[in-house]
């Protein structure tokens, strides 16, 4: 009788409440967890309501608490302790849902539509205005707003446009951090790593922090940054770099292994730990997106190491010794 009102030990959601809990607490990001809830949870966290964003104490205190209720029973499970573990568990995927609903609520558009998601490999859509988009793998791209004359669209991940001229229709970016505004125009913009940057290869375009605090114009050939509500000063970098990606590539010039890790991480969905790395220089060169597997192998022999796969989404640099 004491054991009818648990869960069994393969129950779904308790899983996944583990899995969280193990995340948060190794610091490893969530999009490691192979489970279909977590890129549209992750999504919702990401997404901004037209001009309104979601509160940072509001999306702080969920993700707190899902940490306290996760992270706090990691010792061995024994039998008359089963049924606390369970409550412990219960009510971490109850956080989950909860978190869910309230990211659903608090940060998705009432109006946003999702128009493309590219998973594995790179999507190119077509908008109805004529634009095209050049999605990145792991990013979607939503339409918010439903007015006739609105090109209004929040991306996610990163994303190369060719906008289609209308003097009458301003096309607008949302990538969270930031906003881009243009009239018709070629740029590169993303939104991972904890910033945006925007790349403009043709036309013109405004740059504006998320709280309206301060804005930029770019012209061609010139790039900028938001970070911390903070915008950079314009620069004129290698172009290639940008739009790399397009090509299966990633190059660097100078970039540090954080910056090249950040954005391996995004390109496959994955979660790469290099705290055993002892050199830090930059990196220049060239690496081929064709494989996480020959990727890693490739940037190993850079970095004097090799990388050790810990489940289907975690790998780990291993110094040589």
């Amino acid at each position: 009788m004491a054991n009818e009102n648990l869960l069994p030990e393969n129950d779904r959601d308790l899983l996944l409440a583990q899995q969280i809990g193990e995340a948060l607490a190794l610091g490893i990001s969530l999009e490691s967890i192979d489970d279909r809830i977590i890129a549209p949870l992750l999504s919702y966290k990401n997404q901004v309501v037209s001009s309104e964003k979601l509160k940072t104490a509001t999306s702080n205190t969920i993700w707190e608490n899902i940490y306290k209720e996760t992270s706090s029973h990691s010792a061995k499970i024994h039998t008359l302790s089963k049924r606390a573990n369970f409550i412990t568990w219960a009510s971490a995927a109850a956080i989950l849902i909860a978190a869910f609903i309230g990211f659903f609520w608090l940060s998705q558009p009432d109006d946003a539509e999702l128009v493309a998601e590219a998973t594995s490999s790179i999507q190119v859509v077509d908008l109805v205005d004529g634009s095209t988009v050049t999605l990145r793998p792991n990013s979607r791209l939503y339409k918010v707003g439903s007015s006739g004359n609105s090109r209004t669209y929040s991306l996610a991940g990163e994303a190369f446009f060719d906008v289609a001229t209308n003097p009458d229709s301003p096309f607008i970016v949302d990538a969270e951090y930031g906003t881009v505004t243009v009239l018709g125009t070629r740029f590169n913009i993303s939104n991972w790593g904890s910033k945006a940057i925007v790349y403009l290869e043709e036309g013109r375009v405004q740059l504006t922090t998320s709280n309206a605090d301060s804005s930029i114009i770019l012209e061609p050939g010139q790039s900028s940054e938001i970070q911390n509500g903070i915008i950079t000063s314009t620069n004129a970098p290698q172009a290639d770099k940008f739009k790399d990606w397009i090509s299966n590539s990633i190059v660097f010039y100078g970039n540090s292994p954080e910056d090249v890790i950040a954005e391996l991480n995004q390109h496959f969905g994955v979660s790469i730990n290099i705290e055993k790395l002892e050199n830090q220089s930059g990196l220049n060169g060239t690496l081929q997106l064709e494989s996480i597997s020959q990727t890693l192998d490739d940037l190993g022999l850079v970095l004097g190491g090799t990388f050790r796969q810990l489940s289907l989404k975690e790998y780990e640099f291993i110094p040589m010794e």
